[in-house]
Formats: C-alpha cells, structure tokens, sequence
C-alpha cells in the first residue's frame, strides 16, 4: 500500500523517470494558508550540496491540483505533482538487468516483470521531494505551536559530528540548522566528512553514515503502549525512507549494555516545575512521549549505485553479468535524507497532535 497515517492521511504516487512524482494530504484542516517558501526552501536543500549529491538537478517545479482555493486549504484531499525534467533513462535499457543491492530484483518478482525499473520506479528516492512537500506543511502548523523537528549530520563513515547541549541551542539556531544543506554542529567535523564523501567519489565508491534527530516542544501523551507507540509509529515513517537501514532512541544500544542506574531518567521540581535531570530514553516512556525532547538516530546506508564493476543477473537470459552502474549518481545520500526524516518526524507528530492542537499543553522543563 501506498497510503500512511492516522488523523492525516499520505498517498504517494508516481515512478523516477515517469512524468511526475506526487502526493496526496487528505484530513489537513481547511483555511491553512499554506507557506510556499517554505516548500521551495525545503526542496532545495534536500538537493543536496551540487559537488557531493547527483548531478540530476530537478527543478522541482509543482501544483497544486487539488484542495487549495483562495490560497487556502478547503479542507478536501490537498494533491502535489511534481513534474521530472532532468531524467536520463538511456542506462535503463532492459528489466531483466539486475543491479545488486537495487529493489531491481524484488520488485520485478513482485510485480512480475510489468514494473518501471528505470531509476529504481515507484521505489525511488526521488518520491521523497513529495515528502519533503508534506514536511514544510507540518512544520509550519508545528512551529506555530513552538514544536521545532531537526536533524545534524551525526557521522560519515567514521568521521563523528560533536555533540550539542540541546538546553542551550536558541529557536534561532535552530532555523539556521533546517536551512543548512549540510548540517553539522562542528565545522571542521564538516570539512572532514565531505573529504570523505570525495574521496569515495573518486574511487568510484560510496558512503554512508548517521543522522541525529531532535524534537522539541513535544507535549506529553503523544502514542499508545503498545502498536501505535510512538517509537513504533516513527519507526514506521522513517523506515520508509529510500536507504534508511537503522533507528535507534536516546542512548539506543548503548543503553543495552549499562547497568539500570546508568540510564534512568531521574526527575525532579525544580521551582515548581517538573523537570528531567537526563534524556537516556529519548523523551519516550512507555511508547508515549513524556514532555522531555525527542531524539533518535538514523542509520543511512551508502548508496548502491556506483561504477565499479559487480556481478549480478540476468533474468532473462539467466546468466551471471558484469554490471556497471552508471549514471546520474550520489557518493552519498546522508545529507539528502536527513530533510526527509525531519519531514516523516514532523508528519507523525503533527498527525498525532491534531487532537491536542488548540488545546493547552503540558510540557517539563529539561534540566
């Protein structure tokens, strides 16, 4: 299926070399005067840095086709279309071709043989420009209720990002973060990382690496104990996204190993406010959120797509092949789908907030 949400519901559609890509948001409430800047803002940064991401360089020009009059929503199914300009399908010359590590296989099983496997088809990254559409909605109804998402870079390869004291991190920083391509909170840990991703580049390879995520302003009782936690929820959203192979909250593994007086999250008043004096679990108890920040990581995969030569299959002639994979390629995707996770994030807690929105929330002060 194709269709995600709860109060909010997501339907995306569309292949990466066909006419378009597309989504449609049903259940936003009507007279949502949608902020278009914000839209292109967020298409643009999840382009990505021209000399690390693909040089297929979309305009990504879209409508708005359906459920917006008078620049406002109407309440009815709100549709996106997307239109592909800049797709080179020359390279994608015959389905039974196989390219190791793709969805090439899968899908063609799947749907036997009748799927459009140039770029990968429905199962594209390039479908997540819709998303990153869906992300700038959320985040202007969410920022309006002082609920900010956001993501740094936590790592390429084996080069780290420096942690941060989200305590003191401003509303300021925070919006200088989300309009930054490639976002770190230490710019030499930066300047390493692209000197990796080049260095794969040139070798004709490619990297991975991990994303960090927070969320702040959250109000308490967003989830249930059990199948909609908010852990499981998110862990449905963010695995949705095109190479996304790990998801861990708060101290995640780590906390595995420790002793439990290591890693419980011991409270306190503090003036008459309740405070937590640590984040271990990531702002969740219980599969609902406590009023403490969210914060996961994602792991990200490198990209599959590279020119050295590999062997796969032939499923038509059934036979061993050589493949080079050659194109409009990325030497690494981290930063391109770290927009994207900020979106699904964003899309889930607004979907769950819509029966707290307008409503006074409750919130703890992190110590």
């Amino acid at each position: 299926m194709n269709t995600f949400g709860k109060n909010i519901r997501l339907s995306i559609f569309g292949e990466s070399h066909g006419d378009c890509v597309g989504i449609t948001i049903d259940g936003l409430p009507s007279g949502i005067a949608i902020n278009q800047t914000k839209i292109k803002e967020m298409l643009k940064i999840r382009q990505g840095l021209k000399d690390i991401s693909t040089p297929r360089d979309e305009d990504n020009d879209y409508q708005i086709i359906s459920g917006y009059f008078e620049n406002h929503t109407t309440g009815a199914p709100l549709t996106f279309l997307i239109k592909n300009h800049k797709a080179d399908s020359s390279q994608y010359k015959d389905a039974g071709l196989i390219r190791p590590s793709h969805a090439d296989y899968p899908l063609y099983q799947k749907y036997k043989g009748q799927n459009d496997y140039r770029g990968g088809g429905h199962a594209s990254g390039r479908l997540t420009a819709a998303l990153v559409i869906v992300g700038a909605i959320c985040d202007q109804l969410l920022e309006e209720e002082n609920i900010f998402v956001f993501s740094h870079i936590n790592s390429i390869k084996s080069v780290k990002d420096t942690s941060i004291d989200i305590q003191n991190l401003s509303i300021e920083k925070i919006k200088v973060l989300k309009s930054c391509m490639f976002p770190t909170f230490d710019e030499r840990g930066k300047t390493l990382m692209i000197e990796q991703i080049n260095k794969a580049k040139k070798n004709n390879d490619a990297v991975g690496g991990t994303i960090e995520t927070f969320a702040i302003g959250v109000p308490i009782g967003l989830g249930e104990p059990f199948f909609d936690s908010l852990e499981s929820l998110l862990a449905h959203a963010i695995f949705s996204i095109p190479g996304v192979k790990s998801l861990e909250f708060g101290d995640g593994i780590a906390m595995c190993n420790q002793v439990a007086s290591k890693i419980v999250d011991q409270m306190a008043y503090n003036n008459g406010q309740i405070t937590f004096l640590s984040n271990h679990q990531g702002g969740i108890n219980g599969g609902i959120s406590n009023g403490n920040y969210l914060n996961f990581r994602v792991g990200v995969r490198a990209p599959s797509s590279i020119s050295t030569p590999l062997s796969s299959i032939d499923l038509k002639k059934h036979e061993t092949v050589i493949v080079q994979t050659i194109g409009k390629h990325d030497p690494t995707i981290v930063h391109r789908v770290l927009p994207v996770v900020n979106a699904m994030t964003s899309f889930i807690l607004l979907d769950l907030s819509l029966i707290h929105i307008s409503e006074p929330t409750r919130r703890v002060v992190i110590s």
